[in-house]
């Protein structure tokens, strides 16, 4: 059997007078324009990142925490290999924590209450459905048709899904009286399906170009001005913060709104592994090149799909939504913890411009719907789509699209 190496981590403040290859875990923090520390409880140390490797995916941005080798230089630390910390899946992490202290509802009391809520999920778990949507602009009539659509084909189900509407609402920015007039329009579509009106429950989370407070995380749900006539006509419709949680028996799910990959492409200190860009000079010349072309769209989509993958796990392994530098993602403090991702929820969907994505990390659902406005793509989550031996579950996702 092999054994694994083990390696004792160094303090920053240890570094000093010490030579050789050392193993440290810290944040990556600027003091000084352009110049990024490593940072743990004991002292700073300058970083030179000039030849530093990345071992594992995801993006490096300040404010990251990092396993480090390198080997400190003149009071310079020359970072040789990096990585994200090692993680913990949810149960593992429930078990180190303690049932009351991991629940952020604080719902569940006691283990028996967990094991009842299980029981009753295993029970009736499997009619529970959530139609996700993002980017729904509801000033494109188009958007406003399809949904319409969506909805005549879900009306006849028993019970009905969850639909989850994600920002942005707009396509650009709208005054007061025109996005008052689009929720509007929203609300006529949904009526005409009464019992989709009646007993169907909506959640609406807002984007970053809604109206309300926004440019700082959490933001709060779209103000009530705009939305009454929704509110007063669609009986459960449920105005949320970005991010939104909501618990399902005993899963976690994390719905959030948020341009992920772009804010980490733009910040990042380190090129991701394994990202291919496409080059623009394989244009199409003739027939003859048209298998180029494609060749060029499938590298295009692969790229993508690796590049959410990266962001999705600097979120997933960084243990919070934002692990960006605050000029570029400001956060409320006294709300951060709404941000956490520790321990991982079962399912964290993402609502993000890029194309649909789904990849299940650490036993967590990871899922991008992808905007509905582009291709009229959504997505459907059943967070208990089979039961397995030992009462365990497994889920379900469907990528959608109307024709």
């Amino acid at each position: 059997q092999q054994q694994q190496q083990q390696h004792a981590l160094t303090p920053v403040e240890s570094l000093l007078g010490r030579s050789g290859v050392r193993y440290l875990l810290g944040m990556i923090v600027q003091v000084e324009e352009g110049k990024y520390y490593l940072e743990d409880h004991t002292a700073q140390v300058p970083l030179n990142l000039s030849q530093a490797s990345l071992l594992t995916d995801g993006f490096v941005t300040e404010n990251s925490i990092v396993l480090v080798e390198g080997e400190a230089v003149d009071g310079v630390l020359h970072v040789h290999n990096m990585g994200s910390p090692i993680v913990e899946n949810r149960s593992d992490a429930i078990k180190a924590m303690g049932l009351q202290n991991s629940d952020i509802f604080n719902s569940i009391g006691s283990l028996s209450e967990y094991e009842k809520l299980s029981a009753q999920e295993i029970e009736h778990g499997r009619e529970g459905m959530f139609v996700i949507l993002s980017d729904v602009h509801l000033d494109s009539p188009s958007v406003l048709d399809k949904i319409e659509r969506m909805l005549e084909g879900y009306s006849a189900f028993d019970p009905l899904p969850i639909f989850v509407f994600m920002g942005n609402f707009t396509s650009k920015p709208e005054g007061a009286k025109a996005t008052t007039g689009y929720f509007d329009d929203l609300t006529n579509v949904i009526c005409k399906f009464p019992n989709v009106a009646n007993d169907g429950r909506f959640v609406f989370v807002p984007g970053p170009n809604d109206p309300g407070i926004a440019g700082a995380l959490p933001r709060g749900p779209i103000p009530n001005y705009f939305t009454s006539s929704l509110r007063s006509r669609v009986k459960h419709a449920i105005l949320a913060s970005n991010p939104c949680r909501m618990r399902f028996f005993t899963k976690e799910i994390v719905f959030f709104r948020d341009d992920l990959v772009g804010k980490m492409r733009r910040h990042c200190l380190l090129e991701p592994r394994e990202v291919e860009e496409v080059e623009d000079d394989n244009d199409v010349d003739d027939d003859g090149d048209r298998k180029a072309s494609e060749d060029v769209d499938a590298s295009s989509s692969s790229g993508t799909r690796r590049l959410s993958r990266h962001a999705i796990k600097t979120v997933l392994d960084q243990g919070h939504l934002s692990p960006l530098p605050l000029s570029a993602s400001p956060v409320y403090w006294q709300y951060d913890h709404a941000l956490r991702l520790y321990p991982f929820p079962d399912a964290l969907i993402v609502g993000d411009r890029v194309d649909q994505y789904y990849e299940n990390y650490e036993e967590c659902d990871a899922i991008n719907p992808g905007p509905f406005s582009n291709g009229f793509n959504f997505v459907v989550y059943r967070p208990i789509g089979e039961i397995l031996r030992k009462s365990q579950t497994k889920s379900d996702v469907e990528f959608s699209q109307i024709e």
